[in-house]
Formats: C-alpha cells, structure tokens, sequence
C-alpha cells in the first residue's frame, strides 16, 4: 500500500511538472495556468498585423527595439528558465539563427518569468547544450503582454515588413521553423 501511494504521489508530481513547462503567461508577466492560444486569440500580434513599436534590453545590454528592425525578419522566441519543455525549441533556434542570421534574421530569446536572472538563463542554456543566442528577461512583463503573448514555448516571426507571418503557442520543431524562416526570407 505504501509502494502504491509512493508510485502515485511521483506520477503525480511528474504531471504537474509536466503541466508547467506548457504554462500560461499572467497578465503579470509570471507564468500561470496551462493554456494554449491560437492565432486568432493572439490579440496585437496576430498573424497580418504589423510589429508594435516596443523595446526590450537584452542580456547584452541592448535595446532591441521591434521597429527599428523592420527590413530584417524577427523571431521572437518565449520560454522561461525552468521550462524543461522549452529546451528543444531553444536548441533549434540555436541551430538555426547562425545560419541564417547573416541572410536577414534577427533573433531574440525572451524569458517570459520576471524571476529568472542572467544566471537561470546560463543553467538552462548549459541544461539544454544551447549556443549562445541574444536573450532578454522580461522583468515587468510588458514587452510579452503587448504582443499578447499568453504560454511558454511560444513564437512570433515578423516579415521584413514588419507584419506576422507565424506565431504559435506550442513547442516547434527545427523543421517547421527552418520552413517558416525560409518562407519569410
């Protein structure tokens, strides 16, 4: 009997963990209950809408400003530091923007958790054999809230007219990315 309550407390346990890595982003910035969103509930960034006129400092201590980016196409890539299920899409990004950073791609990866530091995003990059990328911390919420982003693993790529050609709230693989990249260059 106690073996069985052991195994169903772990299972239990797992699942939850689970659930979190797919977690909404609160309207404060800090992840919440697990949601998915489509396009059409993307609010200011649905697919066809243009790039809002927002800035966020990276880890580098730039301002990555999405206007000022307008001719290149922009991804936009939101995880958080303990977001296990975020690791595979990380390491495709990681994969992906040396390629095709030089053709006309700007990246940015964006922790949507206000509590993760430079150096959560360290052990998670290290946890998922992650190569450098340009990352920010959203640390009031706004950048991710303005662009109605609402779950962990979520992306946004912007044409070089600045409009959205894809968005997802779902963990991507390399290939689907590859294809919306190409598809946008």
């Amino acid at each position: 009997m106690k073996k069985r309550r052991g195994v169903l407390l772990a299972v239990g346990l797992a699942l939850l963990a689970l659930a979190g890595c797919g977690a909404q982003v609160s309207s404060n910035g800090s992840p919440g209950s697990p949601a998915p969103q489509s396009a059409s509930s993307a609010g200011s960034t649905a697919t066809g809408r243009e790039a809002p006129n927002l800035s966020i400092k990276t880890l580098d201590g730039e301002e990555f400003n999405l206007k000022d980016k307008r001719g290149e196409v922009v991804a936009l890539y939101f995880m958080a530091g303990w977001c296990g299920s975020c690791i595979p899409e990380a390491r495709a990004w990681s994969e992906l923007y040396p390629e095709y950073r030089d053709k006309g791609l700007e990246l940015l990866v964006v922790s949507a958790d206000p509590n993760d530091t430079p150096q959560t995003i360290e052990r998670f990059r290290r946890a998922g054999e992650i190569r450098e990328l340009p990352w920010a911390i959203d640390e009031a919420g706004g950048f991710t809230r303005a662009l109605g982003v609402r779950a962990l693993d979520s992306t946004i790529i912007f044409g070089r007219d600045g409009e959205v050609v894809y968005r997802d709230a779902v963990p991507t693989d390399e290939r689907t990315l590859r294809r919306e990249i190409e598809e946008a260059l």
